[in-house]
């Protein structure tokens, strides 16, 4: 469910983008979010740095909690890499249903065609929210003008009624230089 609240972000900043000044204009983009969650009644916080190369890859590194602080996921296409610097171990593993299925909202969005999967609630001309027809829902609590492009700077998710995840999402950087260097475990890994 992580995963898949992760990706609906990223899929939600898509959806978002096309509305203002068309997603196509936007081709990168970084930014560090921290993450509340609650679970089954466990409240959880964590804090990443994202990087992403759109239509399809992405990079996530963890900086807290402790435990997790390096650990790096990338995603590129159908696939998934995750490095555990603790461990000194790469996993490699096929996307699963919900990450490709999130992944693959993206590269739709920047053809601009329409989906029976999701709605999408306006008021003036801004996205407030995306309702997708599995229950997840993600609203848009507030944006910031980056490039020229509003960007969301916290969203909340919700699965049916429930608030599952509040994402506040700062250091935003839109269209910034990304080489296939940056999102190559490889070379992560070196440096």
């Amino acid at each position: 469910m992580k995963k898949l609240i992760f990706l609906i972000f990223i899929m939600s900043v898509s959806l978002f983008a096309k509305g203002v000044d068309g997603f196509e204009k936007i081709k990168t983009f970084s930014a560090t979010i921290t993450e509340s969650s609650d679970l089954n009644n466990q409240k959880k916080a964590k804090e990443y740095h994202i990087l992403a190369l759109l239509p399809n890859q992405l990079k996530k590194e963890m900086i807290s909690p402790a435990i997790n602080k390096g650990e790096i996921y990338l995603y590129k296409g159908g696939n998934k890499t995750i490095y555990y610097p603790l461990l000194e171990q790469t996993i490699e593993q096929k996307i699963d249903e919900n990450e490709n299925y999130t992944l693959k909202f993206i590269r739709d969005l920047s053809s601009h065609t329409d989906n029976q999967n999701f709605k999408l609630v306006k008021s003036n001309d801004q996205v407030k929210e995306i309702i997708y027809k599995d229950g997840i829902t993600i609203k848009f609590e507030s944006f910031a003008m980056i490039n020229g492009i509003k960007f969301p700077t916290h969203v909340k998710v919700f699965d049916n009624s429930m608030e599952i995840s509040d994402l506040i999402i700062k250091d935003i950087e839109i269209n910034i230089p990304v080489s296939k260097e940056d999102l190559s475990i490889d070379e992560i890994i070196k440096n």
